[in-house]
């Protein structure tokens, strides 16, 4: 029988994007699926921040960015380019840390994690009537371990649009003029879709509540994930919090209905069912937890990142073959990136099936640039030729 090292995945944002008027209204239910019932949901009443609480930068604030803004010496300069030469000049230094910060303190502070960041780009990307607009990144996750949550990070990127374009008639555009910021950006991170304005809203509380869950306050997490339901009432990475807050506090029938009501209505359900099997395996019941498991197979959700965790989670389970299974859709979904690569040949290697480790590994040798890395991976190969000689 499998044994399950008791681990939920949780998603928080590290992100740096923008986009959203402070007036957005919540989202429109279309799905037939019915949001569950929770007493506890309904009832939490913590305070929590309105948007213009989040977005809205002070008097004080607002009159320095505008005195900058509309210098006569910068007029010269396009609206989203000056938007973008004040953050870079105010922001110098700027401390990425992991703090869910509004506008105002993030401005003040000229600290925060990357939401923070975005929030603040799309509070002065407003005072001066520029458009914003916010796409995912798929980046290298950064894991962290509290108690029997594994959490994760999210990533988003920002555009800001050139006001004074005027397209061309009959002509087509792929995108309009724009500057991006981005919150360190790597080679390896991977364009993902773009995102609504409600979802960006939505997962702005979903990063509060991660914070109040993590430091057992469930009253303040449900009332925050109440409001983000409001928002995005069909974001994954919302409705698995809010299973996961319902289980700590010993609701598991909740949970497991907030898990069924996500895999109805959310595009993204690998995280879902991953956590929903855990749930399954805490109540005893192995055999639909290992049935969840296996149909994972059948998911092709475009995350090579989110299939490394998994993998390297089930290798540390000795799970090789389902390792293999989730390696080899993150290898296969970025097929250029020597790393996924490497760990697909370990995870073959280890699940005893040495010729197809020693094809993926001579691929991940011809991927590396680095002659330092490349060298590495070759010892590697002749090591595991020399073994499978050997036996």
């Amino acid at each position: 029988m499998l044994v399950y090292k008791q681990f939920y995945l949780v998603v928080v944002g590290l992100s740096c994007l923008s986009l959203i008027a402070c007036s957005s209204a919540p989202a429109q239910v279309s799905n037939t699926a019915v949001l569950p019932y929770s007493a506890l949901l309904e009832s939490a009443n913590a305070n929590t921040p309105t948007v213009d609480d989040i977005f809205q930068l002070s008097a004080s604030q607002q009159a320095e960015f505008l005195a900058y803004f509309n210098a006569p010496e910068r007029q010269d300069v396009a609206a989203h380019r000056r938007v973008y030469q004040f953050l870079a000049q105010h922001l110098s230094g700027f401390d990425y840390q992991g703090k869910n910060y509004t506008a105002t303190k993030a401005y003040a502070l000229k600290s925060g994690n990357c939401i923070s960041l975005a929030v603040l780009t799309k509070a002065l990307a407003d005072l001066a009537g520029v458009q914003i607009e916010f796409q995912s990144i798929i980046s290298a996750p950064v894991l962290s371990f509290e108690s029997d949550l594994m959490v994760s990070s999210d990533h988003v990127r920002t555009f800001l649009y050139d006001p004074a374009f005027i397209p061309e008639k009959d002509t087509f555009y792929f995108i309009k003029p724009s500057l991006v910021v981005d919150y360190l950006p790597s080679s390896a991170d991977i364009t993902g879709p773009r995102i609504t304005q409600q979802t960006f809203i939505a997962m702005f509380y979903r990063n509060l509540a991660a914070d109040a869950l993590l430091a057992e306050q469930y009253d303040q997490a449900l009332a925050l994930l109440k409001t983000a339901l409001q928002y995005a009432p069909d974001y994954s990475a919302v409705i698995n919090l809010t299973a996961v807050v319902h289980r700590r506090m010993d609701e598991m029938q909740l949970a497991e209905q907030f898990y069924q009501y996500g895999l109805d209505v959310s595009a993204s359900k690998v995280t879902l069912l991953t956590n929903y099997a855990v749930l399954k395996q805490s109540q005893g019941d192995p055999d639909t937890a290992q049935e969840m498991l296996q149909s994972l197979s059948s998911f092709n959700e475009y995350d090579p990142y989110l299939w490394y965790v998994l993998g390297k989670n089930a290798q540390q389970k000795n799970q090789y073959q389902e390792a293999v299974t989730y390696l080899y859709k993150a290898a296969e979904q970025a097929p250029y990136m020597h790393q996924l690569q490497l760990e697909l040949a370990l995870a073959y290697y280890r699940n005893n099936q040495t010729g197809r480790a020693l094809q993926v590994l001579s691929k991940a040798a011809e991927l590396v640039v680095d002659n330092n890395t490349q060298q590495r991976y070759h010892a590697k190969l002749e090591a595991l030729k020399l073994r499978q000689s050997t036996h």
